[in-house]
């Protein structure tokens, strides 16, 4: 079976499920790597990590918005990120804000 076909084939599996703890934790770690000014659906780590995770980018770059809105540097910028979004991103912001490290073996793993 052709790799791509897999990946797209995920992708439409994935469009109507919600998020894991799993795939949260994942898209916080690419939120940290990348300035929140520049994730976009054509940025090459956003497209990496949709891939993994059988997501669209345009769906981890939505997470990541709604990431953004935990985010007090944002706000001190002015920044809200989407104002919607679901309570895992703030169970895992809570957990992973203030120890990196910890997000970056999770995340990894």
């Amino acid at each position: 079976m052709n790799i791509k076909y897999n990946i797209v084939q995920k992708q439409m599996i994935n469009y109507m499920n919600n998020w894991t703890r799993e795939e949260t934790i994942i898209a916080f770690n690419v939120y940290c790597k990348i300035p929140f000014r520049n994730s976009s659906k054509t940025h090459p780590l956003i497209i990496k990590y949709a891939n993994i995770l059988g997501r669209s980018p345009s769906a981890l770059c939505m997470k990541i918005g709604n990431i953004g809105r935990l985010d007090p540097d944002l706000k001190k910028q002015g920044i809200t990120g989407l104002i919607h979004g679901a309570n895992i991103e703030k169970e895992v912001w809570k957990e992973f804000y203030r120890n990196p490290e910890h997000l970056a073996f999770e995340s990894e793993r």
